[in-house]
């Protein structure tokens, strides 16, 4: 498995973690009034279970399972795969905090992030697959 598809599905179970320990708390709360601030962190809950789990998790073993290059065995510019994960770790990072006093440009920023992370996926394996069709 290359290093970029673990640091991905590790920094997924990071998020599923921190995901699954707000929610929790939110749930605890519920019954136990625990501190009425924790309300104000569902944008997190969200933002970690559905883009840093789900999401990077997805991404990450996509990137190892998917057909590699039929000359060269191997799966693309590294470069590029490095900064899909930076942009989609930085844009769950600026989407979930985007609501705490920074403003709604981070979030636009996160979510820009996000998108050029998917981008740069799809870009990274459409010729690996499309060979495949070829050959």
């Amino acid at each position: 498995m290359p290093l970029i598809s673990r640091l991905m599905i590790k920094l997924s179970l990071i998020y599923l973690v921190l995901g699954v320990t707000i929610g929790a708390l939110m749930l605890v709360n519920k019954a136990w009034l625990i501190s009425p601030i924790l309300w104000f962190v569902i944008p997190i809950h969200i933002e970690f279970l559905i883009f840093g789990w789900i999401i990077q998790f997805t991404l990450g073993v996509a990137y190892w399972i998917l057909p590699r290059f039929l000359e060269s065995k191997g799966r693309g510019n590294k470069y590029l795969a490095w900064l899909m994960v930076l942009f989609l770790n930085a844009g769950i990072l600026l989407v979930a905090f985007s609501g705490y006093g920074l403003g709604r440009s981070f979030a636009l920023t996160g979510r820009i992030f996000e998108m050029l992370a998917v981008v740069l996926f799809i870009s990274l394996h459409w010729k690996r697959v499309v060979t495949y069709n070829r050959g």
